[in-house]
């Protein structure tokens, strides 16, 4: 029976040849590089239980003392859809610290989530620094908005929605809060990912954060930001693996070929 590398090396030297890479053929291979970037589950991160997202957070709390809380932190909480989920999934046991800076948006957070014991409702966001910054949307309180300005005009939307919100560090609420670990931190800021991680430094290196659930995608083109820059930064204190339905795959080295910019979501699993 052909291995996988087997097979492998004979689609590469088959179809790779020179003939196969004229221009008559790119259509075809466009539509193949979708197709595969779907399989590889990038670009459907919508939906909890669609994106594999639900399949990790039920995971991952298996991976911890039912008996114990378990400690989660929504920095992009938006509305509060994800929170919701995770409560029905894990109930009583989950302890929830949400993060919403938009004050529209939080305010639907709140109608949510408002009345859940478990539930702490934060009204700034996550980053690298205290400091105040303009958060960019198209409708005010929308998921897309970002604090990085986005060109969307293909898509034929502009950000023309201007708000200041406050953004602090993740050690700093910890250290004042007296939250000693987090189980399970969902980053889902559009672009702010990386800043929100380098706000976590103490955290990180202490080894007080179990798994770390972070997208990757579009809004990292506007903020510069690089996978390989998430990659290093997490890779001595944690294993890297991209969500797929029902699983994980391991990213066990940086390749180039993981900068696609078509958005995935990522579990860094404590070493």
């Amino acid at each position: 029976m052909l291995s996988s590398i087997a097979i492998s090396d004979i689609a590469r030297n088959v179809l790779l040849r020179p003939d196969f890479r004229r221009p008559l053929f790119q259509p075809v291979w466009n539509r193949v590089h979708r197709l595969a970037l779907w399989g590889m589950n990038i670009g459907p991160a919508g939906r909890l239980a669609d994106s594999g997202e639900e399949w990790a957070l039920n995971w991952c709390a298996g991976q911890t003392d039912a008996s114990q809380p378990f400690v989660l932190f929504d920095a992009g909480a938006n509305n509060g859809h994800y929170a919701v989920d995770a409560l029905r999934l894990l109930g009583s046991r989950l302890q929830l610290h949400c993060f919403e800076p938009s004050s529209k948006t939080f305010a639907k957070l709140n109608e949510n989530l408002g009345t859940k014991p478990q539930a702490r409702l934060l009204p700034f966001g996550l980053s690298d620094d205290a400091c105040e910054l303009k958060l960019y949307s198209h409708l005010g309180g929308s998921a897309e908005a970002s604090l990085t300005k986005r060109d969307l005009s293909h898509w034929g939307i502009q950000q023309n929605i201007v708000e200041t919100v406050e953004l602090r560090r993740l050690d700093d609420y910890c250290a004042v809060q007296n939250i000693e670990k987090i189980d399970f931190l969902k980053l889902d800021v559009e672009g702010h990912e990386l800043k929100a991680l380098n706000g976590a430094s103490r955290m990180i290196s202490e080894k007080k954060i179990r798994f770390i659930q972070f997208e990757f995608g579009a809004p990292d083109i506007e903020s510069r930001t690089f996978f390989k820059d998430i990659f290093h930064l997490l890779n001595k204190n944690f294993s890297i693996c991209r969500i797929v339905y029902q699983g994980l795959t391991p990213i066990d080295t940086y390749s180039e070929f993981h900068e696609t910019f078509a958005t995935a979501n990522f579990l860094a699993i404590a070493r």
